[in-house]
């Protein structure tokens, strides 16, 4: 069993400390026996080239976005390339929204050496002007996999809609309680634990294990694209 934190902001997510920085958050994905993890930040994959760099194939290429609904969606990439395509196209439908970044936190690009590059100046915690189901069809067209994030609580799906999409082709779901766990497992998805950690010391925090012959991004893609239950294990499981 593969160890896999499928949800971490870097630096560059407003919400999340200046210390989620390339080496910080590879040393404590060590630290906690994390095999795989995946850096997720809001609308953005602008610092994952430099976490790639920094901790090589254990990094799943991802981010968080939002649709128009609020919703917020995982969306997991075979290569940094192939979420920066789809980020080319999905940062059009974000609005321009200037922030003061001493009420609202830092954006902070950052190198594979730690050493910040650059800010970002466009607020990234807002709602794309796209539809949930337009969001996720996006998604899959750059050869993406959709998850819904933390479905019961603000900004998952069950918290925004009150329901599951039907036919939306997403199979996974994460989940922050037993009872999301029992929800999204009666609603017929496949559920999966990450910490969505903002600071260091939650990294690993929570977790899934994946039935994987060994810490493969490729092998593990292949597996979110088409979960089994006897093989994507939360921490109720």
């Amino acid at each position: 069993m593969i160890k896999a934190d499928l949800h971490v902001h870097s630096c560059l997510s407003p919400c999340a400390e200046i210390t989620m920085v390339p080496t910080v958050v590879c040393s404590k994905a060590k630290e906690g026996n994390v095999q795989i993890f995946s850096i997720t930040d809001h609308n953005s994959c602008d610092n994952l080239e430099s976490f790639e760099k920094a901790c090589e194939s254990v990094l799943v290429p991802g981010i968080e976005v939002t649709s128009l609904e609020e919703v917020h969606v995982l969306g997991y990439f075979p290569t940094v390339e192939s979420v920066k395509s789809f980020y080319g196209v999905f940062k059009k439908h974000l609005p321009k929204v200037r922030f003061d970044s001493e009420a609202l936190g830092y954006q902070l690009l950052v190198n594979e050496r730690d050493e910040f590059v650059a800010f970002e100046e466009d607020y990234l915690l807002v709602a794309s002007n796209l539809g949930l189901s337009e969001l996720i069809d996006l998604i899959m067209k750059f050869g993406g996999i959709a998850v819904y994030a933390h479905i019961d609580r603000q900004f998952g799906v069950l918290y925004q809609l009150g329901i599951f999409p039907q036919n939306d082709g997403v199979k996974l779901a994460e989940v922050r309680t037993k009872e999301g766990w029992k929800t999204a497992l009666k609603a017929g998805y496949v559920p999966l634990t990450n910490s969505d950690a903002h600071r260091p010391d939650e990294i690993g925090c929570r977790f899934t294990r994946f039935d994987l012959n060994g810490a493969s991004r490729r092998e593990l893609l292949e597996l979110l694209a088409n979960p089994t239950r006897d093989r994507v294990l939360t921490i109720w499981d």
